[in-house]
């Protein structure tokens, strides 16, 4: 499993590891609390080649506060090469989440953590 990025307030966040690039944001802003809302994640190689046809489940939580996401977010298409995007994501307070993105092939070494600050830089 590959390492989060730093956890951050600014967004999008972006996690680059020995394999990918991957850039993650809410499609609306701010985020507002307690609110279902999508996210798009791109995921490209380390040469800028988009990463295409990957199926993955999403997990998450506040691993300080030892808690999941209050929700089950699910990738739910892929509208452009390596542009991914998740709907059922929400947030219910202020603190430091992590979105993690499992590939449902039990072959494959994809497996990401992005690691944010949701604060009242990026929520209202």
């Amino acid at each position: 499993m590959n390492s989060p990025s730093m956890a951050s307030s600014t967004l999008p966040v972006i996690v680059k590891t020995s394999q990918h690039n991957i850039t993650a944001e809410p499609i609306e802003l701010p985020i507002i609390l307690n609110k279902i809302h999508s996210w798009v994640i791109h995921i490209d190689d380390t040469t800028g080649q988009p990463v295409q046809g990957l199926e993955f489940q999403i997990k998450g939580g506040m691993p300080a506060h030892q808690h999941g996401l209050p929700t089950q977010p699910q990738l739910i298409n892929e509208p452009k090469p390596g542009e991914y995007i998740i709907d059922g994501v929400k947030f219910n307070m202020y603190g430091k989440w992590q979105i993690e993105l499992i590939d449902l092939n039990p072959n494959s070494q994809f497996h990401h953590k992005i690691e944010f600050d949701l604060d009242h830089d990026n929520t209202k």
